[in-house]
């Protein structure tokens, strides 16, 4: 029997004529748009300079922000009227502005006493963009002057170099970050979306009263409606593995059984968790509705964007809920620093939990009889 309702699921899944061709896509444009769409980094920041001290030093510090990738240089010498005016017509991010003194600043034997003769002014309208452009040019500034001043204690002081390492992402590329929690993303989307429109759009058409007579457990009927999108999700899975490797040459460090495990594990609380609305909708937009709500909550509160410990205390206590939160703290895991199920078992053991209590709690509510 079990043989036949998987094999109804199958056909049923095929038939659709737009939901094999969703399911193809879907791993491309999780690898090759997605992890540009969400890079958080910022280049190009517009920067004017202001060089009221025109000497050869603050030519260097404007060579130094220019050359470093981070910026556009809209205008070099400007003079601060016309600087403050881009800035207020929103044409520029950030107005560096090099006062009278600079350079006797940095030859001064004392160590450079007093302020510091630079000014830098940021447009914070976007707040994010605004902060980091500080902290771009506030790194250029403090590292050129370390670098230049002339410093009597200084010279006396033995020279050494200090050098920081990232581990498992030297290079701090955001891409290799987010691919791993973007994974996580198709995952719980497809999983979540699909089941919930399937035992609704069968009471819409009518099929769902054939299967009520037959002598089916709702166990049976419930466990198969999931076996469609299990072939789906590891699908998905080794799609967007082999394309990250392919596209970015980035490779999993961890092992691969463990990815499938944590998989199955995410399948069984997403799927029955649409199985769940499915079975209390009436008709297709309130079930979509309901598991748009849900999915929108988990993935905002998941980490897989923004970092947990950032939020407040009550943000913390709900996300020890949200199945994403472990699905997600694990691929990295494994993806990144090369980790196993020994290392990650909290994470699963809470997935299983969620996953048991939700898949139950869809059998029972699943009614055979109006």
């Amino acid at each position: 029997m079990w043989k036949y309702l998987v094999k109804k699921e199958f056909k049923q899944f095929l038939r659709d004529p737009g939901m094999p061709g969703m399911v193809l896509m879907f791993p491309f444009l999780i690898i090759l748009v997605f992890p540009f769409a969400t890079n958080m980094e910022i280049r190009n920041v517009r920067l004017v300079m202001v060089d009221n001290d025109h000497s050869d030093r603050s030519h260097l510090l404007m060579e130094k922000c220019a050359s470093s990738g981070w910026f556009e240089v809209l205008d070099v010498n400007a003079a601060p009227e016309s600087a403050q005016a881009l800035m207020d017509r929103g044409r520029t991010d950030a107005i560096l502005t090099i006062d009278n003194g600079f350079s006797q600043y940095l030859e001064d034997t004392r160590g450079g006493g007093g302020s510091v003769p630079v000014g830098i002014k940021v447009n914070t309208v976007n707040g994010t963009r605004g902060s980091i452009a500080g902290q771009y040019l506030n790194t250029c500034v403090t590292g050129f002057i370390s670098d230049n001043m002339v410093s009597s204690s200084a010279a006396a002081m033995p020279g050494f170099d200090v050098s920081g390492s990232y581990r498992f992402n030297p290079y701090l590329d955001y891409k290799l970050y987010m691919i791993p929690g973007l994974i996580v993303i198709a995952i719980t989307m497809m999983c979540g979306f699909l089941p919930a429109l399937n035992i609704v759009s069968e009471k819409e058409k009518g099929t769902i009263e054939q299967i009520n007579v037959t002598p089916v457990k709702k166990t049976a009927f419930i466990a198969c409606k999931m076996v469609p999108y299990v072939a789906v999700a590891y699908f998905m899975v080794f799609t967007c593995l082999l394309l990250a490797y392919l596209v970015f040459g980035y490779s999993c460090r961890g092992s691969y059984f463990a990815i499938i495990v944590y998989t199955l594990a995410h399948i069984l609380v997403m799927a029955s968790f649409g199985l769940l609305v499915s079975n209390f909708s009436e008709n297709t937009q309130q079930a979509m509705f309901v598991i748009w709500f849900f999915s929108m909550i988990f993935m905002l509160m998941s980490g897989v964007f923004t970092p947990i410990e950032s939020m407040p205390q009550w943000a913390k206590t709900i996300t020890y809920a949200n199945p994403l939160r472990y699905f997600a703290d694990a691929m990295r895991a494994i993806f990144l620093k090369g980790c196993g199920i020994r290392e990650t078992w909290p994470d699963l053991a809470c997935l299983l939990g969620i996953g048991s209590l939700t898949m139950t709690w869809a059998v029972l509510s699943y009614k055979k009889t109006a």
